[in-house]
């Protein structure tokens, strides 16, 4: 709001001045700022749900086989080199399956298992 360009002034050390106002034009003012803090916050919710939405969610091999339907032998086999239907990563020690690669699995745009 062109109204309120003296906050850059604010900022300058080297000034010193006094503001005087009316009571309405101090609402007109608080509420521009309660209305940027919100657009802001709003922004930033978006942003995370967003990021949230596009991280990557690793499934252990007892989620996995419950998502899929499948015993453990079926995750090996699918692992096996000359398949790789399904490739597990390793994070640290342990074993864990994307979900995207479940996703892809049981909902379609699988390639064929041989």
């Amino acid at each position: 709001m062109e109204d309120f360009k003296f906050i850059a002034l604010m900022g300058d050390k080297s000034a010193n001045f006094t503001i005087s106002t009316s009571s309405e034009n101090l609402r007109a003012f608080a509420d521009y700022l309660i209305g940027k803090a919100r657009e802001e916050l709003a922004s930033r919710q978006a942003e995370e749900a967003i990021e949230k939405e596009n991280a990557e969610t690793f499934l252990s091999r007892k989620e996995t086989c419950e998502y899929l339907g499948v015993c453990e032998a079926t995750l090996w086999k699918w692992a096996k080199p000359d398949r790789r239907y399904l490739m597990p990563v390793r994070v640290g020690s342990k074993v864990r399956y994307r979900k995207s690669d479940l996703d892809r699995i049981k909902f379609g745009n699988n390639p064929t298992v041989q």
